[in-house]
């Protein structure tokens, strides 16, 4: 028989692979890419690690002192520098957005596209209206659902990267932030299974778990949806 951090592993794992057939990430992974197109994205992705960063310190404030120790350290190298890239992530995906004819001032100046902003606005609900335990699963689930070892046929960031080098021609030396998330997405879905590990104990503990992952899951479908509609439009 199963324990219940078993079956939370599987069920979790099973959610992030069954990500991938859903039909908004069907046509977000269809997309054919262009320069134009790979620039929209890596701009909007700015805004997503941006967001990131704001969900994660919410998580922070409402958790227990031996959880906020180990988001401290996740955050350590997401917002101050992370040893992989010896740079922060925002700071990475800015210097993605230049190598792909981006500059940082047109970076700073830029805005999300609606649903995007909407999408961000809703993964901020869930880092601060759930009950704490919901909203760590809320922003742990978008890395596991990042985690080549978890999903089959790789994590988001890895597929995203190699169309970027079949479609553009690209080397993953010219999509730093995409290459870092692949190790790095991996690393810490791991570090943050532990507190699971730890918390979940009981029936109510479990539920807060799945019910804060389906609902981040939902909102990225929607997102990655709204982004593919955008690129669709772009020449």
């Amino acid at each position: 028989m199963m324990s219940r951090s078993e079956e939370l592993r599987e069920e979790l794992g099973r959610m992030v692979n069954a990500q991938f057939a859903t039909p908004e990430f069907v046509r977000f992974l269809s997309i054919r890419y262009n320069r134009n197109r790979a620039g929209f994205l890596a701009l909007q992705m700015a805004f997503y690690v941006s967001n990131r960063r704001d969900c994660w310190g919410y998580v922070q404030g409402a958790s227990p002192l031996d959880v906020k120790r180990v988001i401290w350290q996740h955050e350590g190298e997401e917002l101050v520098n992370d040893p992989r890239c010896d740079t922060d992530h925002y700071a990475l995906q800015v210097r993605e957005c230049e190598l792909l004819g981006i500059p940082p001032e047109e970076v700073a100046r830029a805005e999300p596209i609606p649903q995007a902003r909407a999408a961000y606005y809703a993964w901020i609900y869930l880092a601060t209206r759930q009950d704490w335990l919901a909203a760590l699963s809320s922003s742990s689930i978008l890395e596991r659902r990042n985690n080549n070892e978890v999903v089959k046929g790789g994590g988001l960031s890895y597929r995203i990267g190699q169309k970027w080098r079949a479609e553009l021609g690209l080397d993953w030396k010219d999509m730093p932030s995409t290459d870092v998330h692949k190790q790095a997405d991996r690393e810490h879905s791991d570090m943050i299974w532990s507190l699971f590990e730890r918390y979940v104990t009981d029936e109510k503990s479990y539920g807060s778990v799945i019910q804060g992952a389906r609902e981040s899951l939902e909102i990225d479908r929607a997102y990655r949806l709204a982004l593919a509609v955008a690129m669709e439009r772009i020449e």
